[in-house]
């Protein structure tokens, strides 16, 4: 090992000093200050096989060289004296001679040949290969479920001017809160029991004579309702609730949703705002 082999070497820890205080303040600074002067002597030997001889000793002229400038020109009481700094630069040290003895002192040269990364490009082809598709398996479940969300919008839309068309006689409390929600109750339990499904039951109810929901409002009762009474109930029991309430919009709405489970009341909920915005335009 020439001199002039040395003089380079402590002249090449200058880039690798200025490559760690660049990554001091940020995250992983252990890991980076442990693996970063490998990586560094790896690409040294690379670009200058001539030195690539002890090419490990950069890696401690820059840690003496760093140590005796934290000392002597910051301060003596900086992370120099800190039983962390000793034991980072150790290890340090041991990545460097291992990487050295078993990556760069054994082989003609550091850069590897075509034949020996080739297995290495197809493992990066699969990689991306794999990765393109879930990006664009990801892109299409984003695009059905805004599809789906603008279908679900349209149904309600449908159904709350239906509705509307049909019921808008009964539903004129001059309580906005109190029509939207019984409009956005009735397209949920019509949903949820069609008017076939609740034919069927009433016929049950009458024959049985036991406690039946009724009505599009799907109401419990002994008697038989008709859709038009069970909506004129719903809206009697609402007003009641809210009989000089100073709640907030969403309390009122909790309060009035009491009998409701929770994924019904997100249901609902869901349908009433869309109600509410189609509204305004």
């Amino acid at each position: 090992m020439t001199l002039t082999t040395i003089i380079l070497q402590i002249l090449l820890t200058i880039p690798l000093t200025i490559i760690l205080n660049y990554f001091q303040n940020r995250e992983n600074r252990k890991i980076n200050q442990l693996i970063i002067p490998s990586i560094y002597i790896i690409i040294i030997s690379a670009l200058v096989p001539s030195i690539k001889e002890n090419v490990f000793l950069i890696v401690i002229f820059e840690i003496f060289i760093r140590n005796f400038y934290i000392t002597n020109v910051i301060s003596r009481s900086n992370e120099s004296s800190a039983m962390s700094f000793i034991i980072e630069n150790l290890i340090s040290i041991g990545l460097s001679l291992f990487v050295y003895n078993y990556f760069i002192s054994n082989v003609e040269t550091v850069i590897p040949n075509p034949e020996d990364i080739k297995g290495f490009i197809w493992f990066l082809i699969i990689l991306y290969t794999v990765y393109l598709y879930n990006l664009t398996t990801k892109d299409k479940k984003v695009v059905e479920k805004a599809n789906t969300a603008k279908i679900r919008t349209e149904k309600t839309i449908m159904q709350y001017a239906k509705f509307k068309n049909k019921y808008s006689n009964i539903i004129k409390t001059k309580n906005t809160l109190i029509n939207n929600l019984t409009y956005a109750i009735m397209i949920f339990e019509d949903y949820k029991t069609p008017k076939l499904y609740r034919n069927i039951n009433a016929y049950i109810g009458a024959v049985t004579k036991k406690e039946t929901k009724y009505g599009i409002m799907q109401i419990p009762s002994y008697e038989r309702l008709t859709d038009e009474t069970s909506i004129e109930m719903t809206i009697s029991n609402f007003e009641k609730a809210l009989k000089n309430s100073k709640l907030k919009e969403n309390e009122k709405i909790d309060k009035l949703l009491t009998n409701y489970k929770q994924e019904e009341k997100e249901h609902i909920l869901l349908i009433y705002k869309t109600i509410v915005e189609f509204s305004k335009k």
